[in-house]
């Protein structure tokens, strides 16, 4: 691997993730780089034009061409054109906001959602990835993946700003267990407070679990009273997203 190729992506992901802009010298410790090399690989970013400087502050941003390379990623990528429809049907037919947060494990990325009008305008957009023990879909994912990567979960981790320090996967074992006898997780006020949601695995062409449909919404809106009716058509939603990703929803070896 390139060494300044590896500094100069670690250098622009540091940019894109400050929500403002940031000075040479904040750079350099949050993308653990001396001073000299911050300088050096700054003046090239600015030049191809993936970050400029405010000429008041001195401070540095990243611009939107790292936007508009991501949108280019997406125009055409299969999750967003075979899952989308499905999110735009769970979200019109139950009001909430519908997710589709894929498997990044040891966190999970929300890549796309479809707000209904119960929805939180305030909920994760897409890009963010946060430690995947924190959230619904999180766990509906960790009840169904295979051992390797459950022992990721081990490990300290570090992805987009986000930090995962470690996590003991025995701890789970009895709420993986009561999620793959109910085919979906739940969680009350988990990343966010006050906010509520319900989530089943979805499974990619390889058999393995490549992410989850979610269902969030205020906790005065999305209910526990209504958490197993609202359970049982996300699991209908992810299965139908499963099988259109050329996957097969809940392999029996998990209940062997």
């Amino acid at each position: 691997m390139s060494s300044t190729l590896a500094k100069g992506l670690k250098l622009l992901e540091t940019l894109c993730v400050s929500r403002e802009p940031i000075g040479i010298t904040e750079l350099a410790k949050a993308a653990d780089l001396n001073l000299s090399a911050v300088q050096r690989l700054l003046g090239t970013l600015v030049q191809q034009g993936y970050a400029e400087q405010n000429h008041s502050s001195r401070k540095y941003s990243a611009t939107l061409a790292t936007w508009e390379i991501g949108s280019l990623v997406l125009r055409d990528h299969l999750y967003l054109r075979a899952v989308h429809p499905v999110l735009r049907q769970a979200a019109q037919n139950t009001g909430f906001t519908a997710h589709f947060i894929l498997n990044a494990v040891p966190f999970v990325t929300y890549f796309d959602k479809v707000e209904g009008p119960l929805g939180l305008t305030y909920s994760s957009v897409p890009g963010t990835s946060v430690p995947m023990t924190l959230t619904a879909a999180g766990l509906a994912i960790i009840s169904f993946m295979p051992q390797d990567q459950i022992d990721l979960l081990r490990r300290p981790a570090e992805r987009s700003g986000a930090k995962f320090e470690g996590f003991d996967p025995a701890a789970l074992a009895p709420r993986i267990t009561d999620v793959r006898e109910r085919r979906y997780a739940t969680s009350e006020s988990g990343f966010r407070k006050g906010v509520n949601s319900v989530a089943a695995p979805i499974w990619g062409s390889d058999g393995l679990v490549c992410g989850a449909l979610a269902l969030t919404a205020d906790e005065n809106e999305l209910r526990p009273d209504v958490f197993t009716t609202i359970g049982q058509r996300v699991i209908r939603w992810a299965e139908e997203a499963t099988i259109i990703l050329g996957g097969s929803p809940y392999p029996r070896t998990f209940y062997e």
